[in-house]
């Protein structure tokens, strides 16, 4: 597990079900992802796209260049979500997840460790 995984499952995803599809690919649903947001605003967790799925597909993608901000502005991702959570109340979310490495050493201080075991 890398660091930055480490960091979202035990720190951003704390208490929220999501379902992993692949490597690094968290689906959450609507009301789960809208705490998460509010999660990567307050950690300084940006978002580089989001994507909506409905019956385990992605069915659209939004980025934060669609809307002229920063990953690490978390507006944009605000502002996709409600226009596609007022389009569907079924749709799920994922984000491609954009943690500094800043951030990532900071943490270190508070996430314990987990080492891979040995055979």
């Amino acid at each position: 597990m890398t660091p930055q995984e480490q960091f979202l499952t035990q720190t951003l995803f704390s208490d929220l079900n999501y379902e992993v599809k692949k490597e690094s690919i968290y689906v959450f649903n609507a009301d789960h992802f809208k705490e998460l947001i509010k999660r990567c605003a307050s950690n300084g967790v940006g978002a580089y796209r989001l994507l909506v799925w409905k019956d385990n597909e992605v069915v659209k993608i939004a980025t934060h260049d669609e809307y002229n901000k920063k990953a690490t502005d978390v507006r944009w991702l605000k502002t996709a979500y409600y226009k596609y959570f007022y389009e569907d109340k079924t749709y799920n979310f994922s984000t491609e997840f954009k943690v500094s490495d800043k951030l990532l050493e900071r943490t270190e201080m508070f996430v314990p460790k987990v080492e891979d075991e040995e055979e």
